[in-house]
Parts: structure tokens; sequence; C-alpha cells
């Protein structure tokens, strides 16, 4: 089982100079460093980004054994394709297949043993079930995700863990900017992985403003999700819900790192570049 189908889930990444001796040929131990960026980003597109997926389980993970196979070098330029896929799990370890191709030819396999530890005592205890049923979802190819849509007093926990993370950890938002009013008449969007663990969050204002108008606000996805379509995914929640309420413009304020994002949605900036607790903003419109 040696074929990228027979794996969950694909990385892809571009050999480097720096990784490579006098001939082009990729040196054997960075072969493990690849492993390492792709194993990330399978957690990360499993529900389970690290570290916070562990931190919500009250564990760690420690590497326990690698195993490694040369068949063919790889080279300068090659675009590589790293398949991993969850072996098995057994009592406290979890155990990955991997594999690396290059236009169809096979370099490299391997198998990683991680070992689920107390986050406390650093003592291996057994995989807890909610990450068994997450990384069995993925497999499935099932939904790994849980979407909700409601008011503040139900959402309000799970939202604001993420908007803290984010707009007043990440990005040092005082907290007496974050929190206002307009949080207690909004409809929020809330997605989390099949635990519960809270990864993204944004708002709907649409209360206090001209007839068939909203505001979508507060949009934030945690910085180990980013990159796995949560932002686009709670933004389309949004956006259905204001087309449910048969509202027909809906505006923003997009911090302008974020501007490409709402574009690809359809916004439109409307107006200069305008400051917002300290950060470039620009008002952007769609109308549904």
């Amino acid at each position: 089982m040696t074929a990228p189908a027979d794996f969950t889930f694909i990385h892809r990444l571009r050999v480097r100079w720096a990784e490579v001796d006098g001939q082009h040929v990729v040196f054997n131990g960075h072969y493990l460093t690849y492993l390492d960026v792709a194993i990330t980003e399978f957690w990360r597109h499993a529900g389970l980004p690290y570290p916070d997926a562990l931190a919500f389980h009250q564990g760690d993970m420690f590497v326990r054994r690698n195993l490694i196979e040369y068949h063919a070098p790889a080279r300068m330029d090659d675009w590589l394709e790293i398949g991993l896929r969850c072996e098995r799990i057994g009592h406290s370890s979890i155990t990955v297949a991997w594999a690396i191709w290059t236009q169809g030819r096979l370099l490299v396999t391997g198998e990683v043993v991680n070992v689920f530890v107390d986050a406390h005592n650093r003592v291996p205890t057994a995989v807890p079930q909610a990450m068994r049923d997450q990384l069995a979802a993925f497999a499935r190819h099932d939904s790994i995700y849980r979407d909700e849509l409601g008011d503040w007093n139900t959402l309000q926990t799970g939202a604001a863990r993420v908007r803290r993370a984010v707009f007043i950890e990440e990005q040092g938002i005082p907290e007496s900017e974050e929190w206002d009013a307009d949080d207690a008449t909004a409809v929020h969007a809330l997605v989390s992985n099949l635990a519960g663990l809270p990864l993204a969050t944004g708002r709907l204002i649409h209360l206090g403003l001209p007839a068939g108008q909203a505001k979508v606000g507060r949009l934030a996805v945690l910085r180990s999700s980013r990159g796995t379509g949560l932002g686009e995914r709670v933004l389309s929640a949004l956006m259905a819900e204001a087309r449910r309420r048969e509202l027909h413009q809906v505006s923003l304020h997009a911090q302008l790192s974020a501007r490409a994002f709402y574009e690809k949605s359809g916004f439109v900036a409307e107006g200069p570049v305008f400051d917002e607790v300290g950060i470039p903003h620009q008002r952007m419109v769609i109308r549904l």
C-alpha cells in the first residue's frame, strides 16, 4: 500500500538548495525534516492542530520510533508528494505510515510511532477517545468539524476563546476594544472539531443598521488551523444567514492583510484605508 491513493493526506513541498549535496541529491537526514513538516499539516487538516489540540486534551506527544527505507534519491527542485495515514492506535501510541514520491516515482517509505503522554507528569497515558474518533472520521473522509450558528449566550464560551487567542493574545488588541454590546444582538458562527475544540468564529450584526443591511465582524481562525478553509467556512455560514434573512447588503471592516481573502468571496473595497485599533483596515461591501 504505497500508492498516493492509499494515504489519507498528501502534502507537497519543493526540494531546496540547502537540502542537497554537490550532486544536487537530497541528504538522507532531510527526509525526517520533510516528515516533520508533513505530519504537522496532517494534524492540522485532521482537525487536531498542534499544539492547541494536545493542550485541549491535556496531553502531549513524543516520538518513540522512526523507521525509514530509501528507494530512490530526491534531487534539487523536485516537487515531493508526502503521503500520511494513521496506521493504528494502541493504548497510548499512534502509528503513522508515510511515503514520498516525485512524479509518481517512490523515493522513501517509513513509519513513525508517537506516544501520547499526560501534559503534567509526562507519563504515557491512553489516547483520548475523542482523538481516536477525530482520526477515524478523517480517514473515512467524513466531516471532521461541527458548525454552529446561534446567539452569544449559546456560543460565547467557544467564540470568546478563539477571539481572545487571535485578537487579544496574537494581535495585541486591548481587551476593552474586543468585547462590545453588539455581541449580545449578533448572530454568531462557531466551527469546532468533533471533540468541541473551538477553531474559528465570526458574527453577523443586523440590528441597529439600515433596513436590509448587515455587517460581518470578528472573523477569526486559530493560528494553528489557518490554511484549512475554516475562514471561508465561517464566512459562508454568515452569508447564508444574511440571505436567509433576505438582507441585500453586507459590509465589513477587513484588516488590510485579509483584503484578498474577502475579495475571493465577492466583497469590493470602498473608500480609503483607515486605522482601527492600531491596525490598517479597509471597508468592503457585497450586494446580495
